[in-house]
């Protein structure tokens, strides 16, 4: 089975190694996203949750997929206390098929103007 690695020009490059997402036969790995590079960057948790949604659907589309096919999805929240801004949008954009989740605080993300970050695994139709 092959497997695909990419990198999407309109994104923010990795600053590590690791791709934005790898795709297996029909399975696509979304690495963790944050609002980096966005408008939303310096924004409410609700408006980086937004702008990482973003990210992905354009991910998703470039492969044949929609927020439909997320099954799975991790967020790294720096504030619990804010988490429930971040399930509004995605109560909003999950659109009642949401993916099995976990959700955790963390000390800190990459700035201190990043509240969250999340990866997703994906379906993609056959």
């Amino acid at each position: 089975m092959d497997i695909e690695r990419r990198d999407y020009p309109n994104y923010a490059a990795p600053t590590g190694a690791f791709h934005h997402s790898v795709r297996s036969g029909n399975m696509l790995f979304i690495a963790g996203s944050t609002a980096r590079g966005t408008s939303a960057e310096t924004g409410d948790i609700a408006a980086q949750t937004e702008a990482i949604l973003d990210k992905f659907q354009h991910i998703l589309e470039e492969n044949g997929g929609s927020l439909s096919n997320i099954v799975r999805v991790t967020s790294f929240v720096t504030d619990l206390r804010e988490a429930g801004a971040a399930g509004e949008v995605r109560l909003k954009r999950f659109a009642g098929a949401f993916p099995a989740s976990t959700q955790v605080q963390v000390a800190a993300l990459g700035t201190p103007d990043l509240k969250i970050e999340i990866d997703a695994i994906a379906v993609l139709p056959d």
